[in-house]
Protein backbone atom coordinates (compact mmCIF):
# COMPACT_ATOMS: atom_id res chain seq x y z
CA UNK A 1 0.00 0.00 0.00
CA UNK A 2 1.40 3.28 -0.70
CA UNK A 3 0.21 6.92 0.76
CA UNK A 4 -0.61 9.62 -2.01
CA UNK A 5 1.31 12.86 -1.82
CA UNK A 6 -1.71 14.21 -0.05
CA UNK A 7 -1.56 12.47 2.52
CA UNK A 8 2.33 12.56 3.18
CA UNK A 9 1.88 16.51 3.22
CA UNK A 10 -0.72 15.87 5.96
CA UNK A 11 1.45 13.69 7.92
CA UNK A 12 4.47 16.45 7.04
CA UNK A 13 2.95 19.48 8.30
CA UNK A 14 1.78 17.22 11.70
CA UNK A 15 5.19 16.22 12.40
CA UNK A 16 6.36 19.83 12.59
CA UNK A 17 7.68 20.74 8.76
CA UNK A 18 5.73 24.57 7.91
CA UNK A 19 5.69 26.94 4.77
CA UNK A 20 7.01 25.13 1.51
CA UNK A 21 9.31 22.75 3.75
CA UNK A 22 5.89 20.62 4.11
CA UNK A 23 5.73 20.44 0.36
CA UNK A 24 9.20 19.59 0.27
CA UNK A 25 9.38 16.78 2.81
CA UNK A 26 6.29 15.01 1.30
CA UNK A 27 8.41 14.91 -1.93
CA UNK A 28 11.90 13.63 -0.99
CA UNK A 29 9.07 10.95 1.46
CA UNK A 30 7.98 10.24 -2.57
CA UNK A 31 11.36 10.18 -4.10
CA UNK A 32 12.52 7.94 -1.26
CA UNK A 33 10.11 5.50 -0.75
CA UNK A 34 7.37 5.82 -3.71
CA UNK A 35 5.10 6.59 -0.99
CA UNK A 36 5.19 3.20 0.67
CA UNK A 37 5.32 3.47 4.65
CA UNK A 38 6.53 -0.27 4.99
CA UNK A 39 9.59 0.24 2.52
CA UNK A 40 13.28 -0.95 3.57
CA UNK A 41 16.34 0.35 1.85
CA UNK A 42 20.11 -0.24 2.38
CA UNK A 43 20.05 -3.82 3.03
CA UNK A 44 17.05 -3.04 5.64
CA UNK A 45 18.94 -0.03 7.45
CA UNK A 46 16.65 2.76 6.28
CA UNK A 47 12.94 2.54 7.32
CA UNK A 48 9.52 3.70 6.22
CA UNK A 49 8.23 6.98 4.08
CA UNK A 50 11.53 9.28 4.77
CA UNK A 51 13.75 6.18 4.52
CA UNK A 52 15.15 7.10 7.87
CA UNK A 53 18.75 5.42 8.40
CA UNK A 54 19.04 3.45 11.37
CA UNK A 55 22.99 3.32 11.44
CA UNK A 56 23.31 7.13 10.81
CA UNK A 57 20.51 7.64 13.42
CA UNK A 58 20.32 5.38 15.92
CA UNK A 59 17.99 7.34 18.23
CA UNK A 60 15.00 6.40 16.35
CA UNK A 61 15.73 2.50 16.92
CA UNK A 62 13.03 1.91 19.30
CA UNK A 63 10.92 3.39 17.21
CA UNK A 64 7.84 1.95 15.31
CA UNK A 65 9.33 3.46 11.91
CA UNK A 66 6.91 2.06 9.68
CA UNK A 67 3.98 3.97 11.43
CA UNK A 68 3.76 6.95 8.64
CA UNK A 69 3.15 9.55 11.30
CA UNK A 70 6.22 8.25 13.41
CA UNK A 71 8.44 8.08 10.43
CA UNK A 72 7.27 11.88 9.69
CA UNK A 73 8.09 13.21 13.55
CA UNK A 74 11.60 10.76 13.31
CA UNK A 75 12.28 13.15 9.56
CA UNK A 76 11.26 16.27 11.52
CA UNK A 77 14.33 15.37 14.04
CA UNK A 78 16.70 14.59 11.38
CA UNK A 79 15.93 17.70 9.43
CA UNK A 80 15.87 20.11 12.10
CA UNK A 81 19.32 18.30 13.18
CA UNK A 82 20.56 19.32 10.34
CA UNK A 83 19.60 23.00 10.76
CA UNK A 84 16.45 22.99 9.25
CA UNK A 85 18.06 21.45 6.07
CA UNK A 86 17.15 18.44 4.14
CA UNK A 87 20.75 17.62 3.23
CA UNK A 88 20.80 14.28 4.83
CA UNK A 89 18.25 13.06 2.12
CA UNK A 90 20.67 11.77 -0.53
CA UNK A 91 17.28 12.57 -2.83
CA UNK A 92 17.22 15.88 -1.99
CA UNK A 93 20.94 16.21 -2.48
CA UNK A 94 20.38 14.95 -6.31
CA UNK A 95 17.49 16.76 -7.04
CA UNK A 96 15.63 13.49 -7.74
CA UNK A 97 12.28 15.27 -4.97
CA UNK A 98 11.86 18.01 -7.42
CA UNK A 99 10.29 15.46 -10.02
CA UNK A 100 7.66 15.17 -6.63
CA UNK A 101 7.12 18.70 -5.93
CA UNK A 102 3.60 20.34 -6.53
CA UNK A 103 4.35 22.12 -10.30
CA UNK A 104 3.54 25.38 -8.49
CA UNK A 105 5.69 24.73 -5.27
CA UNK A 106 8.85 27.71 -5.98
CA UNK A 107 12.48 26.31 -5.16
CA UNK A 108 15.67 28.13 -5.72
CA UNK A 109 18.84 26.55 -6.46
CA UNK A 110 22.40 27.62 -5.20
CA UNK A 111 24.51 28.19 -8.70
CA UNK A 112 27.65 27.85 -6.47
CA UNK A 113 27.19 24.48 -5.18
CA UNK A 114 24.00 23.15 -7.31
CA UNK A 115 22.15 22.70 -3.96
CA UNK A 116 18.01 23.32 -4.08
CA UNK A 117 16.35 24.80 -1.49
CA UNK A 118 12.63 25.20 -1.02
CA UNK A 119 11.93 29.15 -1.72
CA UNK A 120 11.62 29.68 1.89
CA UNK A 121 15.01 29.05 2.80
CA UNK A 122 17.75 31.26 3.35
CA UNK A 123 20.61 31.21 1.15
CA UNK A 124 23.95 32.62 2.07
CA UNK A 125 25.87 33.30 -1.34
CA UNK A 126 28.52 35.74 -0.83
CA UNK A 127 28.90 38.29 -3.13
CA UNK A 128 30.26 38.70 -6.45
CA UNK A 129 33.42 41.13 -7.06
CA UNK A 130 33.18 43.10 -10.26
CA UNK A 131 35.43 41.18 -13.01
CA UNK A 132 36.88 44.20 -14.86
CA UNK A 133 40.64 44.29 -14.50
CA UNK A 134 42.15 48.10 -13.65
CA UNK A 135 43.50 48.47 -17.16
CA UNK A 136 39.15 48.37 -18.26
CA UNK A 137 38.65 50.75 -15.40
CA UNK A 138 41.55 53.17 -17.26
CA UNK A 139 40.79 52.35 -20.59
CA UNK A 140 36.77 53.11 -19.81
CA UNK A 141 37.58 56.89 -17.96
CA UNK A 142 39.71 57.96 -20.90
CA UNK A 143 36.63 56.85 -22.74
CA UNK A 144 34.79 58.97 -20.90
CA UNK A 145 37.18 61.96 -20.48
CA UNK A 146 37.21 61.59 -24.26
CA UNK A 147 33.33 61.98 -25.17
CA UNK A 148 33.13 64.75 -22.15
CA UNK A 149 35.96 66.80 -24.37
CA UNK A 150 33.84 65.96 -27.71
CA UNK A 151 30.81 67.21 -25.46
CA UNK A 152 32.11 70.08 -24.06
CA UNK A 153 33.83 71.14 -27.61
CA UNK A 154 30.45 70.93 -29.58
CA UNK A 155 28.95 73.18 -26.64
CA UNK A 156 31.19 75.76 -27.11
CA UNK A 157 30.33 76.42 -31.03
Amino acid sequence: MSLTSSAITQLAAAAGFTGSDINAAAAIAMAESSGNPNALGDNGNSVGLWQINLPAHPEFAGWNLLDPQTNAVAAFQVYQAAGNSFAPWSTYNTGKFLAFLPSSAPVTIDASTGQIFPQTATLSIPPIAPAASSSIWATLAIAAAILFGIGFVLSED
